[in-house]
């Protein structure tokens, strides 16, 4: 007991100790000055963040675009790939200039808001600016090309080089892996009408493209043009969209008085159906002469799996012709346009293959 109180008594001196080192408390000091208001968050948020449903709407339309329900960002996140399937590895290509990533992107994410704008970064409205348009120097053919607007979209959605490329009326190329060729996103080339195998043959390849003279932001003016809901156009990037059951075009950006005013179909004075049955006849020669894998493609719906052939999975040559002739074809088909991105030079393509394979 006596220890008890002999702590008691050293906590308490030291507690008085405490109070009488504090002392009285002080007159209070003059105020502060005012600083500077800063800006209320109504006029910065809510240059973006504002009542009306501008900015849902858009939100609503990605939702539904194959940029934010693709997959492909999982697992193609390697140096080689991650430029175009990953968010990160696409803003890093605007910083290094590079078509690869410096390293594999270990937590990638799909294309999404940040990967085509400035988000949060000036909190005005720059940050809907485009992160990139400049002119697009394509990876295969090397040559330069200017799309507006539209040259965000080319940045991606170009062939890739394509090794080793075969020369008309060159010597035979060994080709080691069945994913030889121009990829799969290959609208740009198409649309700009360069990067094929340009057989000579009756149909000459033209120059000129009415729309990319005539649409001066080239892939946003039709991908993009006056959404339908959330279901085509606009953000969804889509042109067509299902109802009730049937595949309905979107010919918004078709239908304008200076293009084609009153359009209802893609399938104007029937070139579409004339460039299907081009793409499909050159495809059954390449199958009967051994030259295309459609092993993946049972059912003819999913082109874009389909390959030059190697049996067995082997390397082998091929004539200068043969790889031209499928170069060509998956030039065209994997665009998937059927001759709307640019009519005159698919067509020359497919013509001249056909009849240089005669």
């Amino acid at each position: 007991m006596k220890r008890f109180y002999n702590v008691f008594a050293l906590v308490l001196a030291l507690a008085l100790t405490i109070v009488a080192c504090t002392g009285p408390e002080g007159p209070a000091g003059p105020p502060g000055k005012d600083g500077k208001d800063g800006e209320p968050g109504t006029a910065v948020c809510g240059v973006c963040h504002e009542s009306s449903s501008f900015l849902l709407a858009k939100q609503m339309q990605f939702h539904n675009s194959l940029h934010y329900l693709g997959e492909n960002f999982g697992t193609a996140n390697r140096t080689q790939c991650a430029v175009c399937h990953t968010h990160e590895g696409f803003r890093e290509s605007l910083t290094t200039n590079l078509d690869t990533t410096l390293a594999v992107i270990p937590n990638p994410t799909g294309p999404n808001c940040r990967t085509c704008h400035y988000v949060h970064t000036k909190y005005d409205s720059t940050d809907f600016a485009l992160t990139y348009t400049a002119p697009v120097k394509f990876r295969h053919g090397g040559q330069t090309m200017d799309f507006g607007e539209g040259n965000l979209c080319a940045k991606c959605h170009q062939a890739r080089p394509v090794s080793p490329m075969p020369v008309v009326g060159g010597d035979s190329i060994n080709v080691t892996n069945f994913r030889w060729g121009p990829h799969y996103g290959v609208n740009a080339n198409i649309y700009a009408g360069v990067g094929g195998y340009e057989i000579p043959g009756p149909a000459s390849y033209q120059v000129s493209n009415p729309h990319k003279a005539m649409i001066k932001d080239g892939c946003i003016t039709c991908h993009m043009a006056t959404p339908f809901g959330a279901f085509a156009g606009g953000h969804t990037f889509k042109m067509t969209y299902e109802s009730e059951g049937q595949e309905v075009e979107h010919v918004a950006s078709c239908a304008q008085a200076n293009c084609h005013p009153g359009a209802t179909k893609f399938d104007i004075d029937g070139k579409v159906t004339e460039i299907k049955n081009l793409i499909a006849e050159l495809r059954q020669k390449l199958i009967d002469r051994g030259l295309l894998d459609v092993s993946r493609n049972t059912d003819g719906k999913h082109v874009l799996s389909e390959y030059i052939l190697l049996p067995n999975n082997r390397p082998k040559k091929f004539s200068s012709l043969e790889a031209g002739a499928v170069l060509n074809y998956l030039l065209v088909a994997k665009d998937r346009s059927y001759g709307i991105h640019n009519y005159k030079y698919t067509k020359a393509l497919l013509v001249n293959t056909l009849n240089a394979l005669q």
